[in-house]
Parts: structure tokens; C-alpha cells; sequence
């Protein structure tokens, strides 16, 4: 049941970033919110992105066993990165240039959390 719990964990992980990449992309090229015409279907993809990873990321968790009191660092450290994800939306609407220095950065904070997930399914 595990690899179902990542499979649909990781669908989630692709919907964030679809969403994230077409807003980026977009305020590169110097749009705003407002002429944005996707800025509604992007905000609900990533919403629904999120919802999914957090989701199935607690059932992998109990699928190993893991109960919420016995969460440790690794979960805590997971749930930041998903909080800056969250913002990471709406960051570049409100922040000038920092769409593109989010280009760089989101995909190091998705290795980080891929090897944090990867190394804490090996030690449970």
C-alpha cells in the first residue's frame, strides 16, 4: 500500500510544480496577477497539489507505522518545505525578481526533501 501512498504523493508533487513553473515563467515575462489569465486554474492546481502531498504523505507515514507522536525532525523539516512551497505561489507577485531565484531554488528544496523522504522510509 506504501508505493500507492508515494505514487499519488509524488502526482501531487507534479501538480505543485506545474502550477509553480507556469506562474513563474509568467512574472519572468513581466505579467501580473491580474493579466494572468491561468492565475485561478494555477492557484487551484497548486492548492490541489498541496492538499495531495500533505495527504499522502501522513498515510506513507502510517503505512510504516509511524504515529504522529513519533514524528522527528525529518517530518518537521518536510512540513517547512511544504509551507514554503505553499508560498511560493504567490511570492513572485509580491516580491520583484524573485521569480527567477525560485527557479533555482524550489528544485534544490525538492531534492532536499526527496532525499530527506527517501532516507526516512529506509530507517522505519
Amino acid at each position: 500500500m506504501l508505493e500507492t501512498w508515494v505514487l499519488i504523493h509524488l502526482i501531487g508533487v507534479f501538480f505543485i510544480f506545474m502550477a509553480l513553473g507556469g506562474t513563474f515563467v509568467h512574472v519572468i515575462n513581466g505579467g501580473t496577477k491580474e493579466n494572468n489569465k491561468w492565475a485561478k486554474g494555477l492557484a487551484a492546481m497548486h492548492g490541489a497539489g498541496l492538499l495531495v502531498v500533505l495527504v499522502f504523505g501522513l498515510m506513507g507515514l502510517i503505512s510504516l507505522g509511524v504515529k504522529p507522536s513519533e514524528f522527528n525532525m525529518y517530518v518537521y523539516l518536510k512540513l517547512l518545505i511544504w509551507l514554503f512551497l505553499g508560498a511560493s505561489l504567490t511570492i513572485p507577485y509580491k516580491v520583484e525578481g524573485s521569480a527567477k531565484l525560485l527557479m533555482f531554488v524550489i528544485p534544490l528544496l525538492a531534492a532536499v526533501s526527496t532525499y530527506i523522504g527517501l532516507n526516512y522510509m529506509m530507517r522505519v
